[in-house]
């Protein structure tokens, strides 16, 4: 029910905030390995979601119930389009993001239609409360979120359909989210020019270790440092 897209949603700003404030760092060492310190807070985070909501059209994907992209064109033609969308707030629930110790919580509203077979279009609303844990995989070099679901509430629902529905949601996060690919140390190694030096260097981020801390997330980032000879393109003044 949330697709990679839906749920990806309220941790994009990690992937753009994060290569921001890591060329700007100044708690780099000069020994071997050396570290920098991203520090995200709860507010950021959530003033992001706030934007999203006030700014653009309300994120939504596809609830596909089988993996039959036919059945789900079928079922839009009968004006029910199997299909949820992420809503700021819903029965006093309102999305977004808490930072806890070690952990990250997220209670998501939500609404959208189903075309069930036996009941016909099903309009229904809800929110869940999620849990996210952070790992880093050195073998993919990406820093991965596992998102699992504590408890699903829906409203609006027959209680011939409640038991089927709430099924078809754990399973599409099983099967179709975890594990979660937030951001790749690529995004986290810029170039910094050093213009006294007429020259360059590279911060090549070799391993990201995340520490959750309440109303605050770090993201210990090591790095190897070398010249980087690269001319970056200029503009034709003549």
């Amino acid at each position: 029910m949330y697709s990679r897209r839906f749920l990806k949603l309220a941790l994009l700003l990690l992937v753009c905030s994060a290569g921001v404030v890591a060329q700007n760092s100044s708690s780099i060492a000069t020994a071997a390995g050396p570290e920098a310190t991203v520090s995200l807070n709860q507010e950021f985070l959530n003033a992001f979601l706030d934007a999203i909501f006030l700014n653009l059209k309300a994120p939504s994907a596809p609830l596909e119930i089988t993996s039959a992209d036919k059945e789900r064109s079928e079922s839009e033609s009968y004006g029910c389009a199997s299909v949820i969308s992420l809503q700021r707030e819903e029965s006093g629930v309102r999305t977004a993001v808490k930072l806890e110790q070690g952990r990250i919580t997220a209670p998501i509203a939500f609404a959208g239609s189903y075309n069930s077979t036996l009941l016909g279009c099903i309009e229904f609303r809800g929110w869940t409360n999620t849990t996210w844990q952070l790992e880093f995989d050195r073998s993919r070099q990406v820093l991965l979120a596992r998102v699992q679901v504590q408890e699903i509430h829906l409203n609006n629902v027959p209680r011939l359909a409640d038991a089927s529905l709430t099924r078809i949601v754990q399973a599409a996060i099983d099967q179709r989210i975890n594990p979660l690919v937030l951001m790749n140390l690529e995004q986290l190694s810029p170039r910094v020019p050093i213009a006294p030096a007429k020259g360059a260097l590279r911060l090549r981020a070799k391993e990201a270790r995340p520490e959750v801390l309440p109303g605050t997330l770090l993201l210990h980032v090591t790095y190897e440092i070398a010249a980087d000879n690269t001319e970056p393109q200029k503009r034709k003044t003549e």
